[in-house]
């Protein structure tokens, strides 16, 4: 066995210590060690509650193991020196078990120290480690994901989550890049927490959208309750009401009241009554992730009325856009432009 380090003492003398049987110089040896800073300190905190363990069990029943005392002993690992005060903070001295009881005590000291470390190396063994952690994504259409814990995510295309193969005793936590609508099961011992950009979305039991394509990040709550926060700032929202966190100010905005179209993907369908044509035009945009603009500002406080289904294109959706406004309609690259004369 390599040298113990210069802070380590030995634990038979820490034994004759707590004793009473060491002469001058062990108990100054002693003295010196705890001196030395928190981590001896520490330790001798340890032997001592063994100690103590040891002299209550040693009045009802003696146990012969010296073998496992001996064992125990080269596997018990000394503590690293670490940097502390210089005080010694040495402890009064319990009272000593008579010289007969020694053996008995010592006997006893060393199966608490032996079931110690067994129980240690079972923990190490069983310890808990982190759940492998697993990913959808949905590409070119909607997927529809159970977690764990029976939570329903149905994911938007071009959106992405993650989430652990089991969830924590304590907290279910899942991480969304894009959009998706959660139907989340209850469980009061574990909240359900969404990490989008830089907010998190908290629940115990509810229906709810999260829109995070880009650093701007809407929820918008169907049935139930969530809280909505970003760093500092946080926002409750119960049903039918929709928030947004807006990156460049860094702020949480609450909207007046909820656009149910945040859940067309979920509804299948885009309905527009008396809406003013610059909001139309911002929810084609964001569903279709298109790139469609107005020829005129003046064009966008026009209101429209008109219902789509998901399964209408994007050409269809503008084409008859254009048609109920009466405008007209032109292509640049990628880029649709509705132009024409302002409604009266």
């Amino acid at each position: 066995m390599a040298d113990q380090p210069e802070n380590r003492i030995d634990d038979n003398l820490l034994g004759k210590f707590l004793a009473g049987e060491t002469d001058t110089a062990e108990s100054e040896r002693v003295r010196h060690w705890l001196s030395q800073g928190e981590t001896e300190q520490q330790e001798f905190g340890r032997f001592e509650k063994i100690w103590e363990t040891a002299g209550e069990v040693a009045q009802k029943a003696p146990v012969d193991t010296d073998a496992a005392w001996m064992k125990m002993k080269s596997r018990m690992q000394p503590a690293s020196a670490a940097p502390g005060r210089t005080e010694a903070a040495v402890k009064p001295l319990p009272t000593v078990p008579r010289r007969n009881e020694w053996t008995m005590v010592w006997r006893v000291a060393a199966a608490v120290v032996l079931l110690s470390g067994l129980m240690w190396f079972f923990l190490k063994e069983t310890e808990t480690k982190p759940a492998e952690q697993l990913a959808v994504a949905g590409t070119t259409g909607k997927i529809e994901k159970i977690l764990p814990d029976g939570t329903r995510v149905l994911l938007n295309k071009n959106s992405r989550l993650t989430y652990p193969e089991s969830f924590a005793a304590d907290r279910r936590e899942v991480t969304l890049t894009g959009e998706a609508f959660f139907e989340v099961t209850p469980d009061a011992a574990r909240p359900f927490r969404i990490r989008a950009r830089n907010t998190t979305v908290q629940v115990l039991g509810t229906s709810f959208s999260v829109q995070a394509y880009n650093a701007d990040v809407k929820v918008a709550v169907r049935t139930g309750k969530v809280k909505f926060s970003a760093r500092d700032k946080a926002v409750t929202l119960e049903k039918n009401e929709q928030a947004a966190f807006l990156a460049k100010s860094d702020t949480i905005l609450k909207a007046p009241r909820v656009d149910t179209n945040i859940w067309s993907f979920k509804t299948g369908r885009l309905e527009f009554d008396n809406e003013p044509l610059r909001e139309v035009i911002q929810t084609i945009n964001q569903v279709y992730h298109a790139d469609v603009r107005l020829g005129n500002n003046r064009l966008g406080n026009c209101p429209i009325d008109v219902v789509f289904d998901e399964k209408d294109s994007l050409d269809y959706v503008i084409q008859i856009t254009a048609e109920t406004m009466n405008l007209k309609t032109r292509r640049e690259g990628s880029r649709w432009i509705l132009d024409g004369t302002a409604c009266q």
